[in-house]
């Protein structure tokens, strides 16, 4: 019987059962097949899953991540999450600096105190941005099957990647963005209209759906947000979303001030309270976006392949 080593943990949250769950499996034998990594993240049925395939001089990790649905370029709280098991357990001692070898780029992780894993901030900078396609709110309502007074509309909606695709859509109010309901079926066929579903979208992947408020749960807090995302033809809600948060930073950059740092609630709807950390700047056209959180640790085990 052949058997991996696997974690869990919590990301973007300091108490266990918030923030995004993440499995992290260790596989520098490449024991596990693409096949059996695509079973396994059906198995579980987190939002995402990944596999440490290899360790380049304890400098850098190739990191393969799965969802339920397929093999993703990009994504964020598995980063995180995947560098925190990285330094509490790989490494002979932690290092003020992680690269993963992702399928979309390299990305950079950096530690705010080696000395206490469990206590450290994780951030991630992120790709430069990719401003896809900018909606009329209109457009965006019929579309979703939302009524247009939800919408902000003194604010653009735009479509934005660092790697996986999100439409960024701000919402009026907290009230207003509490009560956002959606038909898969619905955001499939509008989806598959502008040719942003997996089935006919230039990169093979579905773009998801970000809502966002400047009205909070918790005063402290900057923005609310949410983010919807289909899965084996079902919308997915996501209590911490690390990439959709990057993107979300590039479009304040853009639209709001060139520079940001803002504290993000989200999974507050589905009682699992989430805390992402944005910094980032825009200069000279480059844009620097860093998302940050902490990371709490839960379980590990041996997974039978």
């Amino acid at each position: 019987m052949i058997e991996i080593e696997y974690y869990l943990v919590d990301v973007f949250t300091t108490q266990k059962y918030g923030g995004n769950q993440l499995a992290v499996f260790v596989d520098f034998e490449n024991k596990v097949s693409t096949e059996n990594m695509l079973r396994i993240a059906k198995e579980l049925n987190f939002s995402e899953i990944t596999f440490i395939k290899e360790n380049y001089n304890n400098e850098k990790f190739k990191v393969r991540i799965f969802t339920p649905e397929y093999e993703v370029p990009f994504a964020g709280h598995p980063s995180l999450g995947t560098a925190f098991i990285i330094s509490k357990y790989l490494l002979p001692k932690p290092k003020e600096n992680i690269i993963l070898n992702l399928k979309h780029s390299n990305i950079s992780i950096d530690l705010t105190s080696i000395n206490d894993v469990d206590n450290s901030d994780f951030i991630m900078e992120q790709a430069e941005p990719e401003f896809i396609t900018t909606y009329k709110h209109q457009e965006i309502a019929d579309g979703l099957d939302i009524t247009l007074e939800v919408l902000n509309t003194q604010k653009p909606i735009e479509e934005i990647s660092t790697g996986l695709p999100y439409i960024i859509i701000p919402i009026i109010n907290l009230e207003k963005i509490n009560q956002i309901k959606l038909d898969s079926r619905k955001v499939i066929e509008f989806l598959t209209q502008k040719e942003k579903y997996k089935t006919n979208s230039k990169t093979g992947l579905t773009t998801s759906l970000f809502f966002a408020t400047e009205e909070t749960f918790e005063k402290l807090n900057s923005f609310n947000t949410r983010m919807f995302c289909l899965e084996n033809e079902n919308l997915i809600e996501d209590s911490a979303t690390g990439s959709a948060n990057g993107c979300f930073l590039a479009y304040l950059l853009k639209n709001k001030s060139p520079e940001i740092s803002a504290t993000v609630e989200q999974g507050f709807q589905m009682k699992r309270k989430s805390y992402i950390n944005l910094d980032g700047k825009l200069k000279n056209d480059k844009y620097s976006l860093k998302i940050g959180g902490k990371v709490v640790d839960l379980s590990k085990g041996k997974w039978k392949i």
